[in-house]
């Protein structure tokens, strides 16, 4: 499987927010999209030989590739605009001709930062206390 080094540094996530990070630009809607014969030939579901089929195991792989080369697409264009993350990342579907179905990854393009945490507090120790309570008396 692929993952975001592999897209460039581009993040790729459905959720809405990125949590531990603060949005610092959003530069709008990205889609990347697919394309793919309805032939079974064609797509290798099927041998041109004898008409025999490929195993689940294959197909899975075959339709798991034509999402994942729809949403690697789809961070080239994020990270053309200067993103290095896509936040609400959708799939969509739609036949263009008879022979042909187009899957299209779209979401938001965003450049997020690691959110700056707080440093905590260092505790009082017991002798700064009663140090202070003496100050405030």
């Amino acid at each position: 499987m692929r993952d975001a080094a592999n897209r460039g540094g581009v993040l790729v996530v459905t959720t809405d927010h990125l949590p531990g990070h603060v949005v610092q630009a959003v530069y709008g809607e990205v889609l990347g999209l697919s394309a793919r014969t309805l032939s079974p030939y064609t797509e290798g579901f099927k041998s041109y030989a004898d008409g025999s089929g490929v195993s689940m195991d294959v197909r899975l792989h075959m339709l798991t590739e034509c999402r994942l080369e729809a949403v690697d697409r789809m961070a080239q264009v994020a990270l053309r605009l200067g993103a290095n993350a896509v936040l609400a990342m959708r799939f969509d579907h739609r036949p263009v001709t008879e022979s042909w179905i187009e899957i299209c990854a779209y979401g938001t393009a965003v450049r997020a930062e690691v959110a700056r945490l707080p440093r905590p507090r260092k505790p009082a120790t017991p002798a700064a206390e009663a140090d202070m309570s003496l100050k405030s008396a």
